[in-house]
């Protein structure tokens, strides 16, 4: 009998080393999760005042990233608007003029110049970079070429492009200009 005392004692002592393993293997088990992961969903203060710090930073920077921007942005609007310089722009546009031109004169366009012929007759004057921009007919006018009478002419850039009076013409012209 003493000795079937010992054997499920030493069952006993089995079965109670095999639960400590499977206990202290769980623990070790949990301790390896990353706070804050799928399988530790619950986080620290320290995590949680960690990530605000980082997001704090975050917006920080592309708080003063947009407020460069915006100084850069507002500084080229300046310039362009002072580089305008007597165009005077009310509603977002202009009204289109009426300028008498005497044969032989010129006028010239600058950049963005709306021209319309109402009557006479005249040419185109181009640069070295090209003519003017016929938007009605869609195609360019070179030196020299008839302006086309009710036609929306454009001239893209201020490079002395214009048109020259043949006869004594009427113009519609919507931008600045120079008469020569």
């Amino acid at each position: 009998m003493l000795q079937r005392i010992r054997q499920n004692r030493l069952y006993l002592y089995g079965i109670v080393l095999v639960g400590m393993v499977l206990a202290a293997g769980q623990i070790v088990r949990a301790g390896d999760f990353q706070p804050g992961s799928q399988q530790d969903p619950l986080v620290t203060q320290s995590y949680v005042e960690q990530r605000s710090e980082q997001l704090k930073y975050y917006f920080e920077q592309k708080y003063q990233e947009l407020n460069t921007l915006i100084q850069q942005l507002t500084e080229r609007i300046s310039a362009l608007e002072s580089g305008m310089g007597g165009t005077e722009m009310s509603g977002g546009t202009e009204a289109l003029e009426v300028v008498s031109l005497t044969a032989g004169k010129l006028l010239i366009g600058h950049s963005g110049t709306e021209l319309i012929l109402r009557g006479g007759k005249a040419y185109a004057v181009q640069s070295q970079l090209g003519g003017l921009a016929d938007l009605t007919g869609a195609r360019d006018i070179g030196q020299g070429q008839v302006i086309p009478d009710n036609h929306l002419m454009l001239v893209p850039r201020t490079d002395g492009r214009g048109v020259r009076a043949e006869t004594d013409c009427i113009f519609l012209v919507k931008g600045r200009y120079d008469i020569q």
